[in-house]
């Protein structure tokens, strides 16, 4: 790697994005010696290598670790494969979404966001689909 950087310290970058994102992505590590067989098959020619797996149909991302490998940018790069569960609140919708399915607990963030939802609130709706109603306004 050109920029100095260790297996471990990429390793400790990884360990933190893993606990940082308890619950929004699934992070796991592969011994290539032990299952060498897996990693030719994944295309693995050089340690450390890191992918990610997008929700099907989209393809496998390779990361490119011969720059600074930074667990924010990791998260940059995977927060675009977080399904947005929540809704986007209106003058139009906003009544019907509060008096809607009273049985079921709603939650708006009312933002002064320029545009989208922010990627936090994506990974919440994601989350808690099924219990919680999230929308944002």
């Amino acid at each position: 790697m050109d920029d100095g950087k260790s297996e471990s310290d990429i390793k400790e970058q990884l360990m933190k994005f893993a606990s940082d994102n308890m619950g929004i992505f699934r992070v796991g590590a592969m011994d290539c010696g032990k299952w060498a067989d897996i990693c030719k098959k994944e295309g693995i020619k050089e340690y450390p290598t890191i992918k990610t797996y997008p929700p099907f149909p989209m393809p496998v991302v390779d990361h490119d670790l011969s720059k600074k490998f930074e667990e924010k940018d990791l998260k940059k790069k995977c927060a675009k494969y977080v399904n947005d569960k929540s809704v986007e609140i209106t003058q139009m919708n906003h009544k019907t979404f509060v008096e809607e399915d009273i049985s079921t607990p709603k939650v708006i963030l009312f933002t002064k966001a320029a545009k989208g939802t922010p990627f936090v609130y994506k990974a919440l709706s994601q989350h808690f689909e099924v219990s919680l109603s999230l929308k944002f306004y």
